[in-house]
């Protein structure tokens, strides 16, 4: 795991600290939900009809068969603070924000080579995800492995609007954005900007001769632009295969 510790000028210490992780995140389109049951078309379950990817009455969830374009760069999880829930929970609470509109959630397993997601709609400040297909024995995602993207505004868009998930109502708030590439990494710029006025606060090439490698997150705590900025602008630019697949993402993070 990459964390990488930011102060509010450009000199700032990064402490690395590596494990494996692998996530697959994208919103769901509100027109798909509509018409398909919240699954994405562009989704290929498994074969295995019980666990695999597919309609579940109020969301889209299970396995699926990971596929690989560029470097596969994307955001895996924006969080107030990592999933908790007991072993014999029933469901487990996502909480954000309330929204005049309806809000788009896909829920991933982080854990190495578990291609396990959860698509849906929602409205109001909470979704309650039943978790028998989660501790299916085939499956079993614990709750480190679970991240969570809550979108509410230009979802299917290049600048699509996040709001941090939560796992708990009362637990206290330390925001962190992790994004994630399905290839080997030899170049990873990022840069975070404050949305309204534009202001650079953070802009940095994090692996200077060294690579990163496939499945692994990089993890921004953003504690500390909260009183600076409730929203930031977060680039990312990714480079992988020596240089021959270059990657970029683009968000709105609202951590009012």
């Amino acid at each position: 795991e990459l964390t990488v510790v930011m102060c509010m000028s450009c000199k700032c210490t990064f402490n690395l600290v590596f494990a494996v992780f692998l996530s697959l995140i994208a919103t769901p389109s509100l027109l798909e939900a509509s018409q398909n049951g919240f699954c994405r078309a562009d989704i290929v379950p498994t074969d295995n009809k019980k666990i695999g990817y597919r309609d579940r009455g109020d969301r889209c969830e299970g396995l699926f068969v990971q596929k690989v374009s560029a470097t596969g760069l994307r955001i895996a999880a924006f969080h107030n603070h990592p999933a908790i829930y007991k072993k014999d929970s029933l469901h487990i609470g996502v909480y954000s924000k309330a929204v005049e509109t309806s809000k788009e959630l896909t829920v991933t397993s982080i854990k190495s080579r578990q291609h396990y997601r959860m698509d849906t709609v929602f409205s109001g400040d909470a979704y309650d995800l039943p978790l028998d297909v989660l501790q299916h024995p085939l499956i079993d995602v614990k709750p480190a492995d679970v991240s969570a993207v809550v979108c509410t505004d230009n979802c299917q868009s290049t600048l699509p609007t996040l709001v941090p998930a939560s796992f708990a109502k009362d637990k206290e708030r330390n925001p962190y954005v992790t994004f994630i590439a399905n290839l080997q990494l030899h170049e990873l710029r990022v840069t975070i900007k404050d949305k309204g006025t534009d202001e650079i606060l953070f802009s940095q090439e994090m692996l200077g001769n060294r690579s990163w490698a496939a499945g692994r997150p990089a993890n921004f705590p953003l504690k500390s632009y909260l009183e600076k900025s409730k929203k930031l602008l977060l680039e990312v630019v990714a480079v992988g295969r020596g240089n021959k697949l270059v990657d970029s993402l683009i968000v709105v993070l609202d951590i009012n």
